[in-house]
């Protein structure tokens, strides 16, 4: 009977502590894992959201980003992190697909991870180094057959290598890929000529767009962007149905108690309603489009199966 007491008091103070934690989050910094290296659009959406969350929360947000393998690295870190709402992860649109890379999937990310809320989309472009002689798409395809593996085109995420392998079957040309961490790690190397070729963010290429030091030939947004005005889409330019989903959201370990997510998502969805916020961010091309914690759950369900069929249609696999 005593040990029954024992044991019933070390329950009940556990519940009362953890109920007493939860009733006073966050009492302590928060930290951010973003997937790609500093410098690229991600990871200034990432720093954006987590300053303007920071004001929200009464807390620091600090990011701390863990690139590499298309996201495992950072995405494996934030499962495996106490399920406290103290350890978010900033994921981009391809990291749910990452695990369905490998068979066994190296990870679940349903049961890994739970949906905070999505926060915005970077739009991409198709881009090219000035000496490839094309000032359209269809000149960009007429060389690029005629050179066939003799351009390198650069990649950091799943979403952009699906998109190159989507442009590929749907020309018939043939490209080298050459794998990157980020963008930012990318770009040097698109101005300089060693790669040729990305399909990256615009918001990544505008400023050296503008200047001649790359040329832009096409988005992939439904419609023309304001950052590109005289840029036409790849629909405009005859290719139809090139897309990957590019949403950018935050998620928590998947046991995180329900009132920290809903907490985290009530400030999320308060923050990028801010005009001064969304002004911030739509000056580098990216459009903000915040969605509650079940609509991204939802998402994230539908477009894994996608995923899994383009997958294995284009053969992709883990670099």
């Amino acid at each position: 009977m005593r040990l029954f007491t024992t044991l019933l008091f070390i329950i009940l103070a556990c519940l009362v502590s953890t109920a007493n934690a939860q009733d006073t989050y966050p009492g302590k910094p928060l930290r951010l894992v973003v997937p790609l290296p500093p410098g690229g659009p991600t990871d200034f959406l990432a720093r954006t959201v987590a300053k303007n969350l920071s004001v929200a929360l009464s807390q620091p947000v600090v990011v701390d980003n863990k690139p590499g393998a298309d996201g495992v690295i950072a995405a494996r870190e934030v499962i495996a992190a106490p399920a406290d709402g103290y350890t978010l992860l900033f994921a981009t649109g391809s990291m749910p697909a990452t695990p369905l890379l490998s068979k066994p999937p190296s990870f679940n990310w349903q049961d890994g991870l739970a949906a905070v809320g999505k926060v915005g989309r970077i739009s991409f472009c198709l881009v090219v180094h000035p000496d490839v002689p094309a000032k359209n798409v269809t000149e960009f395809v007429a060389y690029a057959r005629a050179h066939p593996d003799q351009l390198n085109f650069a990649s950091s995420t799943l979403g952009e290598l699906m998109v190159a392998s989507q442009f590929m079957q749907a020309t018939g040309i043939r490209m080298t890929r050459i794998p990157y961490k980020g963008g930012a790690q990318a770009m040097p190397d698109l101005l300089s000529g060693r790669v040729q070729v990305m399909f990256g963010p615009v918001t990544l290429v505008q400023a050296n767009a503008k200047n001649g030091a790359v040329r832009v030939l096409a988005t992939l947004l439904p419609q023309r962007s304001s950052a590109l005005p005289d840029t036409p889409t790849l629909a405009e330019a005859g290719y139809h149905g090139i897309s990957v989903p590019t949403w950018q959201s935050i998620f928590v370990p998947a046991k995180t108690p329900h009132t920290v997510v809903s907490l985290l998502e009530t400030k999320l969805m308060a923050v990028m309603a801010r005009p001064e916020v969304r002004a911030e961010i739509e000056q580098r091309a990216i459009f903000v489009e915040p969605s509650t914690s079940q609509a991204l759950a939802a998402t994230v369900e539908q477009e894994q199966a996608a995923w899994s069929k383009l997958i294995a249609e284009y053969k992709l696999t883990q670099e």
